[in-house]
């Protein structure tokens, strides 16, 4: 069961525990939640996974200690996964690591662990440690891992890697290194001394190092059962740990859920403790017979759902004990829930709006309800922001209104309300992830900026929190909330937001970035869209900078009411002369009393993930090079996965139509001079699979389909007009910077309308390629030859096949990051391969 909800700020510290991924109405949890508290108190052992991205957890054995031992666990993950790919939207890069943060907090909220990070973010694959060492700075990213081991305390730490050359990515080999490092040092309170003096985290020594098996059996020295049933869900374990793998959504990691025996392996690497056969991964440590565990385990085999408040007695002796002799406060505060529980208290909290910008007034209500069969008494309920949150009272009446509370006493089955009024300073500061306060230094996130407590966490805490301090029986105890915005939606019921502070006026330039022919017209038109976050009328004047070129002239704006959306339109000329040249565009509206408005909300909100959004500003790259179109009238594209290739060519000026089922099927592709399928679409679009015969006959008759990178789905479902094979591991360049062979400079595919040289190859994002094939029919012609470093040449970046009258490609290259990221030669090669409907073909 994850630890609930609960955030406590101000005066009771910076508690946090793992938020689920549905902001959901309150609840007490009932005999489910008691259970697992107590449980948690008989077992305080920890363990703490460590791997590279999210997924890298095993989640197998996360829910076993959870659910099955009721130990403390945690997984931490070096990156946010940042460099993966996207089978759910078009986020990629930083937007993908939010996403993919979240999916981690979805499944730890099914299999009920905690959640961490370091500064690294994911570069992308690569097969070289020494790579990641550049870009990760173990030293740097090894003072996380001991930060996140001095604040978790874990007995027994797992790797999810071997740290030798068999991980294969050399960001799994380092997560396995810096784990083993992490061991040896975290203890030691000369390493990272500032770890203490500035965030108080005193040296942990962890007693054992395991590291997983998953991938090499025959090393294995501990076996794990996970078949078991959990009796407060009535799953296995390896089903909740399936479940919980399966938020992992955005990386189709969807997997099934059986019953059955069922284990996870692993390899004991070091012990500090004495021990036998090992066969359980707490063997040697010894198990706490402390009269709090030893209650915890009692009290647990008394309980029943009839007589949940029969705990009430028990609980309160074991708190008025625990204050009396003394105990951990987190042993106190699982006692203090567990009696909330029992005593049937439910503390509600919600706002007048979630999105709040400074300087607005907006109400709170808070609820407490007594659902239990005891009286209480009402000491005090208190609304807090998070720390440095700038959000204070109205008035002071809104500041004493608590104070009406003390000494209440609230009766069984009825509900006390605090209603207040709270502002946003005028100069509050606008709602972020903490790790995204500054630019990226390289491949880490600047941390400098961040409270220690919120450093290594998922996210910082929510902005506001209600806390309500009760007794029953004479025992105080507290009680906390979230404070979220709830609605009505008609066709789903109740839904909540956290609440955020967001600018006045949202502002947003669009296309982000502008790839511009230096043959084409000199002047471009791009849109800046304002959106009013305010309720009272905005006007102003916007100003649209290009660095180094004319400025257009400002416009002025209004907006007249919240939500308002109003789009404008500015031309830009660029220099006479300027046939290459990366420029930055920047936005600003400014309003009549001088506020300056720069920034812009995106939202990453899916049905499985808590929302999540961050502030983007309102800037354009502009990117001039000679490009030539080809002669292509009219192009279809079918999407793949986080696929903007089709803005991207619509912004160059290709006339794209986006194919749908109905497209596919009908008898109209003979109208396209090419057909483009876009990255890992034979997975996102099952019509295509179903249709893919037209596509063939399509080529047949004459047309060109242009195959971006596909799994090994596509290979398996025998596609292409010819055999393909992609081996396992599959071939790709993850150098980004490798030089590019052309096999045959005289190929159209190099000549026109583009003529292909070695700059065209420069400034690609992340990697050259993915799932390139090893083997191919005759018929098809590679092109290109390129290596990794160090590693052996591969052809099979872009394979071009005559079939019938027409032409049918594949490339692995990654178009779909690099005509994004506005990478003129990415547009020169594949504007050539569109232009080969014209040439090749004849």
């Amino acid at each position: 069961m994850p630890r609930s909800v609960t955030v406590l700020f101000g005066l009771f510290g910076a508690v946090s525990s793992p938020i689920t991924a549905q902001l959901a109405p309150p609840s007490t949890g009932g005999i489910v939640t008691l259970d697992a508290l107590l449980q948690r108190l008989a077992e305080p052992r920890r363990v703490l996974v460590v791997g590279a991205h999210p997924d890298d957890e095993d989640t197998a054995l996360l829910a076993l200690m959870e659910r099955g031992f009721g130990a403390e666990s945690a997984y931490l993950s070096l990156s946010r996964g940042e460099g993966g790919q996207n089978l759910l939207g078009s986020e990629l890069g930083i937007a993908l690591g939010l996403l993919r943060s979240r999916e981690l907090q979805a499944a730890r909220a099914i299999d009920g662990a905690d959640q961490f990070f370091t500064r690294a973010f994911d570069f992308g694959y690569t097969r070289s440690l020494e790579e990641t060492e550049r870009n990760w700075l173990p030293d740097s990213v090894l003072k996380d891992v001991v930060r996140v081991v001095r604040r978790f305390r874990p007995h027994v730490m797992v790797a999810a890697f071997s740290g030798t050359a068999r991980d294969g990515h050399g960001q799994h080999r380092l997560s396995a290194l810096l784990a083993r490092r992490a061991f040896a040092i975290a203890g030691d309170s000369m390493a990272f001394s500032e770890l203490g003096s500035e965030e108080r985290l005193a040296p942990w020594t962890p007693l054992k190092l395991y590291r997983s098996t998953r991938f090499d059996s025959a090393a294995t020295t501990l076996v794990l059962p996970t078949g078991g049933l959990d009796p407060r869900s009535g799953r296995t374990h390896h089903q909740i740990a399936m479940a919980s793998r399966s938020q992992h959504r955005s990386q189709d990691f969807g997997v099934l859920q059986p019953t059955g025996p069922a284990r996870t392996r692993f390899a004991r690497l070091e012990s500090r403790v004495e021990h036998g056969a090992d066969q359980r991964l707490f063997d040697g440590i010894p198990r706490d017979t402390s009269w709090a565990a030893l209650f915890g385990d009692s009290l647990r085999a008394e309980l029943s759902p009839k007589r949940l408040a029969d705990a009430v007695q028990p609980l309160l002796a074991a708190l008025r004990r625990a204050r009396r002799d003394g105990l951990p406060d987190d042993r106190r505060r699982l006692l203090e829930e567990a009696l909330t529980v029992a005593a049937g208290l439910v503390l509600d909290a919600t706002a007048s709006h979630a999105d709040l910008v400074p300087g607005q007034t907006f109400d709170v209500r808070v609820d407490l309800y007594n659902g239990g069969p005891l009286e209480v008494v009402i000491e005090d309920i208190t609304v807090l922001p998070a720390r440095g949150a700038e959000i204070a009272p109205a008035s002071e009446a809104a500041s004493s209104a608590r104070v009406a509370f003390l000494g209440a006493r609230l009766e069984p089955g009825t509900l006390e309300t605090l209603r207040t009024t709270h502002r946003v300073s005028a100069t509050a500061s606008l709602t972020q992830p903490y790790f995204l306060a500054a630019p990226l230094r390289g491949e880490l996130y600047d941390w400098s900026a961040a409270r220690p407590e919120e450093r290594g966490l998922p996210f910082g805490p929510p902005l506001m929190a209600a806390v309500a301090r009760v007794q029953i029986d004479g025992v105080t105890v507290h009680l906390s909330r979230e404070i979220t915005h709830r609605f009505r939606e008609q066709a789903v019921g109740e839904i909540r937001r956290p609440l955020r502070i967001v600018p006045a006026v949202d502002v947003r330039v669009a296309p982000r970035t502008l790839v511009w022919s230096s043959a084409g017209p000199r002047s471009k038109t791009l849109s800046v869209t304002l959106t009013a976050n305010a309720p009272d009328t905005l006007t102003g004047s916007l100003r649209f900078v290009v660095d180094g070129w004319p400025v257009p002239e400002d416009q002025p704006f209004r907006l007249e009411r919240l939500g308002e959306r109003r789009s404008y339109a500015f031309t830009v000329e660029r220099p006479l002369g300027v046939e290459r040249q990366s420029v930055s565009a920047r936005v600003v509206a400014r309003t009549s009393d001088g506020r300056l408005f720069d920034h812009g909300i995106h939202d990453i909100t899916y049905p499985h993930i808590r929302p999540v959004s961050w502030l983007r500003p309102a800037r354009a790259a502009i990117h001039i090079a000679p490009i030539t179109l080809p002669t292509v009238r009219r192009v279809g594209y079918v999407r793949g996965a986080s696929d903007r290739v089709p803005e991207a060519l619509r912004g160059i000026g290709v006339p794209l139509d986006l194919l749908d089922a109905q497209d596919l099927a009908g008898d109209d592709l003979a109208l396209y001079d090419a057909i483009v399928i876009g990255s890992r679409a034979y997975e996102a679009d099952s019509a295509l699979a179903r249709h893919n015969d037209r596509l063939l006959e399509y080529v047949e008759r004459g047309g060109l389909v242009l195959v971006q990178y596909q799994q090994y789905q596509f290979v398996r479902g025998g596609f292409a007009p010819y055999s393909l094979e992609i081996a396992r591991p599959h071939d790709r360049i993850t150098d980004e910077t490798t030089p590019v062979r052309i096999l045959d400079r005289t190929h159209p595919a190099f000549v026109s309308p583009n003529l292909i040289n070695d700059e065209d190859w420069q400034g690609w994002p992340q990697e050259r390629g993915l799932y390139f094939p090893r083997s191919w029919d005759a018929a098809f012609e590679p092109l290109l030859a390129m290596a990794d470093p160090g590693g052996e040449p591969v052809r099979g970046a872009l394979l071009v096949a005559r079939y019938g009258q027409g032409t049918y490609i594949y490339t692995g290259l990654s178009f779909f990051r690099a005509l994004p990221a506005g990478v003129p030669g990415a547009y020169r090669v594949f504007l050539n391969l569109l232009g080969l409907s014209a040439t090749h073909a004849q």
